[in-house]
């Protein structure tokens, strides 16, 4: 955001608060915390344990030897441990919270000014937070001495606005209007001052009316030349976002949530990586900047009265990160700036800060029941053909990479205990791993014997000619790596006018194993041998049996309930709206099967074209779930499929009762 960081001032602390937080910390997780406010702890441990400086009583920029004093970051600390306070209202913070409040102005001169108008309105944010939480009134007043100092930083150049430096009066920037409009707003929370309500709606409309375009924040405007510097960072749609929020709740303008709602969509489409995780922006000040969003991006989803599909998309999405971060990015509670990776020996404190944010928004979202279910989609990211099983008390996932078939060469899995906290598990099987795969690997149905997982994809898209079909692949554990296991398709052609994919693999209670499986409108099934690697004919002598049943079109399923055998499937087609799965019940595995109805289908008020789904059964005598996939929505394209999980009932008769898709999802269940 600057061209030099050395200006930027730390936090001063007491030696003997270091011995307090973290011991309180862990005494927080025996006493059993939940599981983000856990994790929220650790982090911030982290943060005091590996950044605090002793000797010169304030945050090291590295956890190293870089004892480089830097300012704004500190009150960025300052709202992390507010967090805190929040959570756990500990003796520990608040005497924290007093170190501080000796320690900033002694650092900076014995003064909290400084040149960097955004700076000074972190700062000011910061203490206002710690006088809300617990009413000391020296942080509200260094919060007003901070806004008198600030307010000078308006003129009209370029049409008005927040100058970002002193002596710089040309350059009007979103990181000095953003927490400007922020803070003035929170003013008026608290003193009901009119002027203040006044900044903050000037303030707010002239960086909507020079930096804002549909939901981009464009970084500054030079006020002299009128140029703007179009492009945009993850802090200022974080600002916008908070400014609007404040508004929003000041006002009841139902415009500035829209305003939110489309800066917030910006950066979920345009500032993530893939995984939709979001982008690294290096480990100096852009470090925070993520944090930054986050923040704010919470406050959107708590106080925005988002429409349920909105509000299902942002909780995934945060939820998505944090787990990304918890289960790639974590090394003993230290954070780098990207949440994929582990950070190194040294590591920074900028993004330990985002980390400590991300995983604070995680524990209030949990607190306040955002998280008590598993919400829909369970996991970011355009996935498909969902196959769900369960293997020693766990749940695993292994979807369809719902991409243009060219860039179908992987899977990835997801596995839970509670089917509300998924782990991602990238690449379970890649082309490396099949050599007869040139694209559209689909479908997968997974299997455990004897200790070892069968992995059974449909690859190439078959047609009539060509290479390809139904492969199986082995691994020793159900994460993978699997590998082929046969150098070629174990089912390499159409038989009954049946495309050899979307096979789904059936245990019978005898131990027979069974596979059903077909595109093009019809349905094969046959009889795997005892090594699973090959076909064994049936009783008659036939190898393939067809048994497709009245609307049958791809995606057979068969479940086993009471001696009763129920053969699902999805009609319709994969990419529109009209997909979705009907049933038929017999009293064997071979048919025949009479379509009796529809189980699951769209909701024009949720989302379109459910089907392609599997089924598990939870620990209790009648307790099945359906997980299966979906379009989102507005989706435009038709590999924008997500997976997504719902109870599955039974009516006295045995018959299944029709779904209602959803954005909750279900509830934490044992396995």
């Amino acid at each position: 955001m600057r061209p030099s960081f050395t200006h930027m001032r730390g936090i001063v602390f007491s030696l003997a608060i270091l011995s307090i937080l973290v011991p309180s910390c862990t005494q927080r997780q025996a006493a059993g915390d939940s599981y983000w406010a856990e994790r929220a702890d650790i982090a911030s441990a982290a943060l005091v344990k590996y950044f605090w400086n002793a000797d010169k009583q304030y945050f090291n920029y590295d956890s190293a030897s870089d004892t480089t004093f830097h300012y704004w970051p500190q009150a960025h600390a300052l709202d992390v441990l507010t967090d805190g306070y929040l959570r756990s209202a500990g003796s520990d913070i608040l005497n924290l919270y007093a170190r501080w409040y000796e320690g900033v102005p002694a650092a900076n001169g014995g003064r909290f000014w400084n040149p960097y108008y955004d700076d000074m309105e972190w700062n000011g944010i910061a203490a206002l937070r710690v006088y809300k939480a617990t009413g000391d009134s020296r942080f509200l007043e260094a919060a007003r001495q901070l806004w008198q100092d600030i307010i000078p930083a308006w003129n009209d150049r370029g049409g008005g606005g927040m100058t970002w430096k002193k002596g710089m009066e040309w350059s009007k920037n979103a990181c000095s209007n953003g927490p400007a409009a922020i803070l003035a707003a929170r003013l008026y929370g608290e003193l009901k001052r009119e002027e203040d309500l006044q900044w903050a709606r000037r303030i707010y409309a002239w960086e909507k009316e020079h930096l804002f375009d549909n939901g981009a924040v464009y970084d500054n405007l030079n006020g002299d030349t009128g140029e703007i510097a179009r492009f945009c960072l993850t802090y200022n749609q974080g600002t916008f976002i908070g400014a609007a929020v404040e508004l929003y709740r000041l006002t009841g303008d139902r415009t500035y949530i829209d305003d939110a709602v489309l800066a917030a969509d910006y950066t979920l489409d345009h500032l993530t990586v893939k995984g939709d995780i979001l982008q690294s922006e290096g480990a100096g000040d852009g470090g925070i900047f993520k944090g930054i969003f986050v923040r704010y991006f919470t406050q959107l989803i708590r106080e925005g009265n988002l429409p349920e599909a909105t509000l299902a998309r942002y909780v995934t999405f945060l939820r998505n990160n944090a787990e990304t971060l918890w289960q790639q990015g974590n090394n003993g509670g230290r954070f780098g700036p990207d949440w994929r990776e582990k950070p190194g020996d040294p590591s920074p404190m900028t993004p330990q800060l985002s980390g400590c944010m991300l995983l604070e928004a995680m524990a209030l979202l949990e607190r306040e029941g955002y998280l008590d279910h598993s919400g829909n989609p369970l996991f970011a990211g355009w996935y498909a053909d969902p196959e769900g099983i369960v293997f020693d008390h766990t749940c695993w996932i292994y979807p369809t990479w719902s991409q243009p078939f060219g860039e179908q060469l992987f899977m990835d899995a997801f596995s839970s205990t509670d089917l509300v906290h998924w782990t991602r598990h990238r690449k379970v099987i890649s082309q490396e791993d099949i050599p007869w795969l040139r694209q559209a690997l689909w479908a997968p149905s997974v299997v455990e014997k004897d200790g070892t997982y069968y992995l059974f994809f449909g690859g190439n898209d078959m047609h009539e000619k060509g290479e390809g079909g139904i492969g199986v692949a082995v691994s020793d554990n159900p994460a993978g790596p699997f590998k082929d296991a046969l150098g070629r398709p174990l089912i390499d052609e159409v038989v009954n006018g049946a495309q050899p994919i979307d096979q789904y693999v059936f245990l019978d209670d005898d131990g027979t194993y069974y596979m059903y499986y077909g595109g093009w409108r019809h349905c094969n099934m046959v009889k795997l041998g005892d090594d699973l690697m090959s076909l064994v004919p049936f009783e008659d002598g036939q190898v393939y049996k067809e048994i497709t049943p009245e609307g049958y079109v791809e995606g057979p399923f068969m479940l086993k309930r009471d001696g009763i055998y129920y053969f699902m499937w999805s009609e319709g087609g994969w990419t529109g709206p009209d997909y979705h799965v009907a049933y038929a019940m017999a009293d064997n595995p071979f048919g025949p099967f009479e379509r009796i109805g529809t189980i699951l289908e769209s909701d024009p008020a949720v989302a379109t074209g459910a089907g392609h789904h599997s089924v598990i059964k939870g620990t209790g005598k009648d307790e099945y779930y359906i997980i299966y996939h979906r379009h989102p929505l507005g989706a435009r394209d038709g590999n924008n499929r997500v997976v997504c999980i719902e109870r599955l009932y039974f009516d006295e008769n045995g018959h299944i009762l029709p779904v209602k898709i959803s954005f909750e999802g279900v509830s934490a269940a044992k396995l």
